[in-house]
């Protein structure tokens, strides 16, 4: 008996030795990688704000039914197409300069480009907003333009203001911001709908959600760009805006083109079938891409700044950073997406409720295009290797291709799943095409520089 407890206690004393061994390389690991160090602190924050998320969506989905749901599709569709534009993508260079004071004026010119179209667009929808929504069949949004604006200038300014986190790699802040976010946006929803304020409860509880955080960001940087006001360079503005002159000329008819592809499901789905199949294919997709989502969007913006950083400084590094970082992103995604699609079906009307029941049918159509878009989007910087044509050409070819795509189905008359499978098809190839573009492009770089991939 003693020698079976003497050999249990050596076990234990082995399996402790083993995991604080572990756990010492772990921390060792993260501590000398800092894109790895990035991941796991937003990560970390994003995970936990998605789990929150998860929590409260089978609340929400008995509170509000797919049809309201859908109505909430298609204004974040809007919006998000609108945001594209709100800076002319100047917040994208904000991580760039060497110089602390030549981003600061990037940021001042990026947060006076979302103010002036802000305002534009208020003016807009107040003289041409019922002409609009009638044209375009939206004419639910008619209630909402005030909302439509104030959700564009505070998503647009938070975005803003994470790029500039980014480039002091506050990632904490971040991390809190978006926990903030999750519990905000999800407990307005439950409270504007117990009060039965039906869409307008939906999207100002989204709105709210996704706007907190602007004064955690905003608290330091915010008060030092006031005082550069004072001793303000007009000329530099316009030298920065010009050297940069690339993103709003390429980067933002890039992207504009890119959300377009993206949003034309829901506002396609919507037109042609209705706000209640819209709102079940927004569930299904939200719910398919939230596994690989609790780091997608981390990666991508941790990813952006410590590859900029490589390549200002080590170049030669940059095309075995993207290789890996996609193989990893492989990996992890494809499993997680395939096992949730094929299970969707039957644990969709347990979870959500009996009145989503047939959201589950979008999901294996959807599975192989949001692993590609998973891998891909989150590693994609053609802007940064000043291939920002190529991105241009790209997304306005895909454009085409998934139009074309909903024109022929809509011409032959296809059904919801079909259609999807029409879309998701054209979505995985042209994400493929991407992935091939960026590696050549670092490797023309590499080539124009005389480096050898390291």
């Amino acid at each position: 008996m003693k020698r079976k407890t003497d050999q249990a206690r050596t076990f234990i004393d082995g399996l402790k030795k083993r995991v604080n061994s572990l756990h010492v390389a772990i921390l060792s690991r993260i501590s000398t990688d800092p894109l790895l160090k990035g991941i796991v602190i937003i990560g970390s924050g994003t995970a936990a704000a998605q789990v929150l998320g998860i929590v409260f969506v089978p609340v929400l989905t008995r509170i509000y039914p797919p049809a309201i749901y859908g109505t909430l599709a298609v204004f974040t569709s809007l919006l998000s197409i609108l945001i594209v534009a709100a800076s002319f993508r100047y917040e994208l260079t904000l991580p760039l300069p060497e110089k602390d004071d030549d981003a600061e004026y990037l940021l001042i010119l990026s947060l006076f480009i979302v103010c002036t179209l802000t305002i534009i667009l208020f003016i807009i929808l107040t003289i041409y907003g019922d002409f609009l929504a009638g044209i375009f069949h939206f004419e639910f949004v008619r209630p909402y333009y005030w909302l439509f604006c104030l959700g564009f200038f505070g998503i647009s300014v938070y975005q803003i203001l994470t790029y500039w986190t980014l480039r002091s790699k506050d990632y904490m802040t971040i991390t809190r911001t978006r926990i903030a976010q999750s519990i905000s946006g999800s407990v307005s929803k439950i409270i504007l709908g117990i009060l039965s304020f039906g869409s307008f409860g939906l999207i100002c509880g989204e709105i709210i959600g996704r706007m907190v955080g602007i004064g955690t960001l905003g608290k330091t940087i915010l008060p030092k760009i006031w005082q550069t006001m004072h001793d303000f360079d007009q000329k530099k503005v316009k030298t920065l805006a010009y050297q940069y002159r690339k993103f709003p000329a390429f980067s933002m008819p890039a992207s504009f083109i890119n959300e377009i592809s993206l949003q034309v499901p829901t506002l396609f789905i919507s037109a042609v079938f209705g706000f209640q199949i819209v709102g079940l294919y927004a569930l299904t997709y939200s719910m398919l891409v939230l596994p690989v989502s609790l780091i997608s969007g981390s990666i991508a913006q941790v990813f952006y700044g410590e590859s900029s950083e490589v390549f200002r400084q080590r170049s030669g590094e940059i095309l075995s950073l993207y290789q890996k970082t996609t193989k990893k992103l492989f990996l992890f995604g494809a499993p997680l997406i395939f096992t949730g699609a094929i299970i969707s079906p039957l644990v969709f009307p347990l979870i959500f409720g009996s009145a989503w029941k047939d959201a589950g049918m979008f999901a294996l159509p959807l599975s192989i295009m949001i692993i590609s878009q998973f891998v891909v989007s989150s590693t994609d910087r053609l802007e940064l290797y000043g291939f920002n044509h190529w991105e241009l050409a790209w997304n306005i070819s895909r454009t085409v291709l998934v139009l074309s795509g909903f024109y022929l189905s809509s011409f032959f008359a296809l059904p919801p799943v079909p259609t999807v499978m029409v879309f998701s098809s054209i979505m995985t190839g042209m994400y493929a095409v991407n992935y091939v573009l960026n590696i050549k492009a670092i490797r023309q770089v590499l080539k124009n520089k005389g480096t050898t991939p390291g």
